[in-house]
């Protein structure tokens, strides 16, 4: 397919303000900020930085690697220093490249059933508003009280963004295979596919009803609060999206009339807000987060070690900082220590040997080697009843295993709390024990630990 900046390119020659979807899947870091030099050139302002599906389609020579190099909420640090002016320096001089005007966006899933799959949600989407989103757009869902939990989170928000709803123009193929799973994050309850499919026996196979909903969802979304919508569907055509968008206004008046025709929940879902018996929505009070949580052996014996090695506070500490020391200034030792150090992590954590350690930040479970995505800050929008959008049925998501992991020891906020950076590839296969005692990884700077004999 065509890079969504060259279509966007295109669709600006003819008068339209676009909005580019950046799809981070298959870009590293130095490809994003290339791209963004050419959106800058362009004069294209607009843009929707997503993680996007895993590659799932077949390329030259099989399947390409995926990259997820970096967040979106990465993406919208680098776009504050794009419209900041960003600094290079290069064989000794430093240049200030020209201040730009992005206006950037991110996206969201809050058609979740698990509760730890909501709130990883939710806290997610705080940390890319914090680090730069203007505005977020929802996945697609067909639940009236989740579409109105999002614009009610937002409002609670100490970090409140423009909220965008997601209206699909739905038919019984896209909808099958949205229950399905086939398109990640995208929900549609039996209920719902049940009732496209009763709508493909009438004269048009559906078509005007498929327009009605969508009409009736921007009126909904409308009423609500939300700031715009994004329309999406299969072949659609500009005077299709104008009779949306003009019957949607007119429906608009009334939107509280058509709350109970979006009733499509999954079953046994959780909702972040306690429900308004009322209207069918959601009263302003936050609903109990009643999940128990599991924690295996395997993380209480981890928990005993971090309390034992990797406290800053303990006594023996700075003790072993200077072991650490010692060992790092040999190369043989170095490279002994890390083989040894490497076995022992792989058969309790299934480490990858990456340097840069983010055990400590996901409840000793390993981003790199047990998500696809390499999800550092919070969940993708892929998941469905709690399982990974690559291996569904097989693999839990990461995220959802990590709260269920602190809820039994009440810790589940310490998820919320602080952003982890994208990985240093500067220390790749190196020990990252050693790393974190010498103050090289992200955690020691985190947390301030600085190699002995610095102060």
């Amino acid at each position: 397919s065509l890079p969504a900046e060259m279509v966007a390119d295109e669709v600006k020659r003819i008068g339209i303000e676009p909005l580019v979807h950046v799809a981070l899947r298959d870009k590293n870091r130095i490809e994003i900020e290339s791209l963004f030099y050419q959106l800058a050139v362009k004069e294209i302002k607009n843009v929707l930085v997503i993680s996007g599906d895993y590659s799932g389609s077949q390329s030259f020579y099989g399947r390409s690697q995926p990259s997820f190099d970096l967040d979106p909420a990465h993406v919208m640090e680098l776009v504050g220093l794009f419209n900041q002016g960003l600094e290079y320096s290069m064989r000794g001089k430093t240049e200030q490249l020209p201040v730009t005007d992005f206006f950037a966006g991110v996206g969201v899933s809050p058609f979740k059933k698990l509760e730890s799959e909501n709130v990883c949600q939710y806290n997610k989407l705080e940390k890319k508003i914090k680090a730069g989103a203007r505005f977020a757009i929802s996945q697609i869902g067909y639940d009236a009280r989740k579409t109105h939990e999002l614009i009610q989170w937002n409002e609670c928000s100490s970090h409140p963004a423009l909220m965008i709803a997601n209206i699909y123009v739905l038919s019984y193929p896209a909808a099958k295979a949205m229950y399905e799973n086939r398109i990640p994050g995208a929900v549609v309850t039996r209920e719902l596919l049940e009732d496209l499919y009763n709508e493909r026996g009438l004269a048009d196979k559906g078509r005007a009803a498929r327009k009605e909903r969508a009409a009736k969802m921007y009126a909904i979304a409308r009423g609500m609060g939300y700031r715009g919508v994004h329309i999406g569907g299969f072949n659609l055509k500009y005077e299709q999206l104008e009779e949306i968008v003009n019957r949607g206004e007119e429906l608009s008046k009334n939107w509280v009339d058509f709350i109970g025709e979006f009733h499509y929940p999954q079953e046994n879902s959780f909702y972040m807000f306690e429900k308004d018996t009322e209207n069918g929505l959601n009263r302003p009070q936050f609903a109990d987060r009643n999940a128990r949580g599991a924690a295996p052996m395997v993380y209480r014996l981890a928990r005993l070690i971090h309390k034992g090695f990797f406290d800053s506070s303990h006594p023996l500490f700075g003790a072993y900082q200077k072991i650490a020391a010692w060992v790092d200034k040999s190369r043989f030792r170095r490279n002994a220590f890390g083989k040894v150090s490497h076995l022992g992590k792989t058969g309790l954590f299934d480490c990858l040997d990456c340097g840069d350690c983010a055990l400590f930040d996901l409840a000793y479970l390993c981003p790199v080697s047990q998500c696809s995505k390499d999800r550092r800050l919070g969940p993708c929008g892929g998941s469905l009843d709690g399982w990974c959008e690559v291996y569904p049925g097989e693999l839990k998501c990461v995220w959802v295993r990590a709260y269920d992991r602190l809820k039994v020891y009440k810790e589940e906020s310490i998820l919320s709390t602080y952003s982890v950076p994208p990985r240093n590839w500067d220390l790749w296969k190196t020990p990252s024990q050693l790393n974190f005692y010498l103050g090289r990884d992200h955690t020691s700077k985190r947390l301030g630990i600085r190699p002995p004999g610095n102060s």
